[in-house]
């Protein structure tokens, strides 16, 4: 029984023991609450607070997708290029319109070669004065202008004429470069595409075989007529002639080589032209 007591003594310690550490835990009153110890706490990264802010703007984000071959990036800015067409040599041939025939219409007249409206319109007349050029130039005889063309005409100085002070104003005619040239005052004013006699043999109005060739040699116009002369070698359009029957007139056909019976043929813009140029007793001089 002994230890059975002692037993039950220790128990009532024991709950004892407990009520009282329960009574001061859960006890509202200030006096029962333990002291609180001072706590610090860390701010996390997110929680931290600055007085002086800077904010940082982030890079453009990309992001990766297919390029469509036939849409421009829009990010990426366009390169604006500009050309001036005209400051930039270029070919041009029969057909062409634009600033760069009037370009190279301007460019003929003030050497002579082009008496015509500047109109931008590479036509016959255009064509011929073109292949005038290239004679001059003893180049090939084509209508068609080429690149280099431009430098050529821009250093071209002139004809090497012979010296004829005593008659500033006449008629030369160059058969080596198939060329008229029209001196006013000493100067070369017009400068005009011809095709003179090609040297075959044909029948003359008595049936004889004669050379088709053109007189070489100083002489002066004596007739002129101011329409067509119908001749059996066809028709001459508004002659100056000079020796015999062999005149200078307007002609359909003017090719770059000499294609005539002996006359000196030039074009028909052009035989209208020298018809208000030329006069009874003008110097001509042909010559190779």
């Amino acid at each position: 029984m002994g230890g059975t007591a002692q037993r039950i003594r220790w128990a009532g310690a024991w709950l004892l023991a407990v009520g009282l550490i329960a009574a001061a835990c859960g006890s509202g009153s200030p006096a029962a609450q333990v002291p609180s110890i001072p706590t610090t706490t860390i701010p996390t990264p997110a929680t931290v607070r600055s007085t002086t802010t800077t904010t940082m703007s982030a890079p453009p984000t990309t992001t990766a997708t297919m390029a469509d071959p036939t849409m421009p990036d829009p990010t990426v800015p366009r390169r604006v290029t500009t050309t001036t067409t005209l400051d930039v040599p270029e070919p041009l041939e029969p057909g062409d319109r634009g600033p760069g025939v009037v370009r190279l219409q301007e460019a003929m007249a003030a050497a002579g070669f082009f008496r015509d409206e500047i109109d931008g319109s590479f036509g016959p007349r255009t064509a011929a004065a073109v292949i005038a050029v290239h004679k001059a130039l003893d180049l090939e005889r084509t209508a068609a202008w080429a690149t280099g063309d431009w430098a050529a005409l821009s250093e071209y100085e002139g004809p090497v004429l012979p010296d004829r002070t005593d008659e500033p104003n006449r008629v030369e005619v160059d058969l080596t470069r198939q060329l008229l040239y029209r001196l006013e005052d000493g100067a070369v004013v017009d400068i005009i595409p011809v095709s003179s006699g090609n040297g075959a043999l044909y029948e003359n109005a008595t049936g004889a075989l004669v050379r088709a060739r053109t007189p070489r040699g100083d002489y002066s116009f004596y007739k002129h007529y101011t329409g067509w002369r119908i001749s059996y070698l066809g028709g001459l359009y508004r002659p100056w002639y000079f020796s015999g029957g062999y005149a200078i007139h307007g002609s359909a056909s003017v090719p770059a080589y000499p294609a005539s019976h002996g006359c000196v043929r030039v074009p028909n813009w052009e035989a209208d032209h020298l018809a208000s140029e030329l006069w009874i007793g003008s110097p001509v001089h042909l010559w190779d």
